[in-house]
């Protein structure tokens, strides 16, 4: 197929078009979610935490404390905080919200017990260095914000500044792909639990930039380090056990900033990350929402982020993948092309996922679309361009060679060149004799009745050995083999050809002289010259007209050896050339050298007698 370059360009715009718009809506980022969870799981664990730690109230911390319902860990959790702080932490985060203090609910069902039961819980709360859990929700069209138990509000030093949000957005499938530095403007950001925790530990990290305008706001992807328990849990019994200051595994908290969650059976508080996409059968993994808020602080206090890429310098990426795709189905058929376009997605997923490595979001669903239209496109005009080609070759060749030839030409997927081209074939001439005598025995309309029944013989049998009729000329009839389709038989097709004529023009000879008696015993006789050798083969003529024919000096000699058949007194005469090419088994009688115009040396001639079976 011939490649068109307006066509290319613009369908490789309409499809760079396509793909953008096609970006914007909500399948496409459903693609985008899949791809993008798909290399977090081939990615693995990319980073290994160093500024966070994650400590859970999980079921070996609760079998300890059988007998104690969680409205009382109160002084748990006070003798946690007072470990951390020995071991010198940079931030707690306590991701438990306690909504309702021990003191208040007893003050409810009227107990005498002891009001300073959360005493030491307040004043570690006081000393600094934590943040409590706070959520908001927006149902009713105003924020509506939970909080921790006023006593436990009141004991932080910075009260409602020491609170973080731990909302973080749901995409539609479930999945926590990304969170909000900040969640509610209303005046001033309001921070997440995260972004509030790593402001804590070190308000001059490289991830809060920003953190405080309303540009945090907009949700952006989460930088996980990696998938669950890449974040190592320290069970509470660790920290509440004796001498828990002197575990190494705990003084290896020191300088980290360190979240206290609740993991224990029936708490709820695992989410799908986008490591929990289910490959090969395998069960969804989900992350607990402490873990979650890890990966967050980690990546604000280290400065590493996941940014998605702008539409502009996507579709740059995209264009030579479209490009590619566009040539290769300008070059190959569709079945192949199809598994190119093919390739040329699976590229793209891997640069999308060495730019993920990074830390680039490449949106590939947009990309996915415009090579999709690039094939269908391109292979639609190959399928038109394709027809019309056909109707040509047809419209062309039909009257003059073979359907099987025309098969052939359509096949071999290289129509004959517009210009020309040399080939090397055999040229038949054939003439009917003393016809200037018997035209003058017969009426015009007579001689061309005469002239269209001999040549639709020997037409016939042209086109049955694979031969071209290149032109009529007056009686004569110039026939070609070995183009437009090459033809490794060629000479000989040509010389049985030649012998098939001669048989025709005697079973001819008796249907003239019952059409027209009046020619009486009159000899219908034909002569036949055959040559093989190079010759231009192609479309000659003019912008006006153009035919196409073979021109050269193996057309001249054939021509030359078709009058020689008179001086040698047979039908059929061949150059040595086309014998020798026609290989073993032609019959041949005299032989003489032929003296041919525009020659200065005799051209070998030799009398066709048979063509012996092979």
């Amino acid at each position: 197929m011939h490649f068109k370059p307006v066509f290319y360009v613009c369908l490789l715009l309409a499809a760079v078009t396509a793909g953008l718009f096609f970006s914007s809506l909500e399948p496409a980022k459903r693609v985008d979610a899949w791809n993008s969870d798909l290399w977090h799981v081939i990615a693995g664990k990319r980073h290994e935490p160093a500024r966070v730690a994650v400590a859970l109230l999980d079921d070996e911390a609760l079998a300890a404390e059988p007998d104690r319902p969680l409205v009382f860990w109160g002084p748990l959790y006070a003798k946690i905080l007072a470990t951390l702080r020995k071991v010198g932490v940079a931030a707690v985060g306590l991701d438990i919200q306690p909504a309702l203090s021990p003191v208040t609910w007893m003050d409810m069902i009227g107990s005498d017990a002891s009001r300073d039961f959360d005493r030491d819980f307040m004043l570690e709360l006081a000393k600094g260095k934590v943040i409590l859990a706070a959520s908001v929700s927006t149902e009713s069209g105003e924020p509506a914000f939970s909080l921790p138990a006023a006593d436990y509000l009141i004991a932080l030093p910075g009260h409602e500044a020491d609170l973080g949000l731990t909302n973080v957005p749901l995409d539609r499938d479930g999945v926590v792909r990304r969170f909000a530095p900040a969640l509610y403007s209303k005046g001033e950001p309001r921070l997440s639990f995260a972004a509030a925790l790593a402001q804590k530990a070190d308000p001059k990290a490289p991830g809060l930039a920003g953190i405080d305008t309303t540009a945090a706001l907009a949700p952006r992807p989460i930088a996980f380090s990696g998938p669950p328990e890449t974040f190592k849990h320290i069970s509470f019994a660790r920290l509440l056990a004796k001498d828990a200051a002197d575990d190494p595994e705990v003084k290896a908290l020191a300088g980290k900033v360190v979240i206290l969650g609740i993991d224990i059976h029936g708490a709820h508080d695992r989410l799908a990350s986008p490591y929990s996409l289910p490959l090969f059968g395998a069960p969804k993994e989900f992350m607990p929402g402490p873990e979650i808020h890890a990966n967050i602080v980690e990546a604000l206090l280290t400065g590493r982020s996941l940014k998605t890429m702008g539409r502009i310098p996507a579709a740059a990426l995209w264009l030579p993948f479209l490009v590619l795709c566009a040539l290769a189905c300008a070059k190959l058929g569709p079945g192949r092309s199809v598994l190119a376009t093919m390739g040329c997605g699976l590229a793209s997923f891997g640069l999308g996922y060495g730019l993920f490595r990074t830390g680039w979001l490449m949106p590939l669903a947009g990309l996915d679309i415009g090579l999709t239209l690039t094939w269908a496109g391109a292979n639609a005009m190959r399928l038109t361009r394709g027809e019309r080609e056909k109707a040509h070759i047809r419209h062309a060749f039909g009257k003059y060679v073979s359907e099987a030839a025309i098969a052939g030409i359509l096949k071999s997927g290289q129509p004959p060149a517009p210009g020309g081209s040399l080939a090397t074939v055999t040229i038949l001439f054939s003439d009917i004799r003393n016809f200037t005598t018997l035209s003058e025995k017969l009426s015009a309309q007579e001689v061309v009745e005469l002239l269209n029944a001999y040549f639709s013989k020997v037409c016939d049998i042209i086109l049955a050995h694979g031969g071209m009729i290149d032109k009529f000329i007056g009686d004569a009839v110039m026939a070609v083999f070995g183009a437009p389709l090459a033809d490794p038989t060629h000479a000989r097709q040509a010389l049985a050809t030649a012998l098939g004529m001669v048989d025709a023009a005697r079973e001819f000879q008796g249907w003239m002289r019952q059409r027209f008696p009046k020619l009486g015993d009159w000899e219908f006789r034909i002569g036949v010259g055959l040559h093989s050798g190079p010759a231009v083969v192609g479309n000659i003529g003019s912008r006006q007209r153009l035919d196409f024919t073979v021109i050269g000096d193996t057309v001249n000699t054939a021509s030359r050896l078709e009058g020689f058949t008179k001086v040698m007194g047979c039908p059929v005469v061949a150059s040595r050339t086309t014998v020798d090419l026609a290989g073993p088994g032609i019959l041949t009688g005299r032989a003489e050298q032929a003296q041919v115009k525009g020659k200065s040396e005799p051209v070998p001639a030799l009398e066709i007698l048979g063509l012996a079976d092979q």
